[in-house]
């Protein structure tokens, strides 16, 4: 999980710095509404993004090949 962290860290810094020196990134577009999705937690609860307005939400699609 810590090197997770950190390889999101390391790239999350080499995009800002990127930024900073104006490398080729795209403009911005304004943000649009995420659609509705639901997940199942490993307690068998389910979560929705509509019970999460309001708050920043991350998600991270991660796959281990």
């Amino acid at each position: 999980m810590r090197r997770d962290i950190l390889r999101g860290t390391a790239i999350l810094g080499l995009a800002a710095a990127m930024a900073a020196i104006g490398v080729g990134l795209p403009a911005q577009a304004a943000p649009k509404a995420a659609p509705s999705f639901s997940l199942e937690l490993f307690n068998g609860q389910t979560l929705t993004l509509a019970t999460l307005k309001g708050s920043a939400v991350i998600l991270l699609f991660w796959a281990p090949w």
